[in-house]
């Protein structure tokens, strides 16, 4: 990219994403704790657990994407 500011402001967008989906990953936590029955370690709905498991997925994807992304803008930045 030859505009450097847009580059620098697309990575410092980039690096709220990331720790916007960082936050998220704590939360993805905390209702996997609560999705957990505390007596024998067993999920307390089948359904809910399953569709919750395919979020974490998603959010996962989500992270892997921006982390590649923001590798992209680091290469780009460091040739300019």
């Amino acid at each position: 990219m030859d505009d450097r500011k847009t580059l620098h402001e697309v990575m410092n967008q980039m690096k709220r994403i990331e720790e916007n989906l960082s936050s998220n990953f704590e939360q993805l936590t905390s209702i996997d704790l609560l999705l957990t029955s505390d007596n024998n370690g067993t999920v307390k709905d089948a359904k809910i657990s399953k569709n919750f498991s395919l979020l974490k997925e998603k959010l996962e994807e989500a992270a892997d994407s921006a982390k590649v992304f923001m590798d992209m803008l680091e290469k780009e930045h460091r040739h300019n």
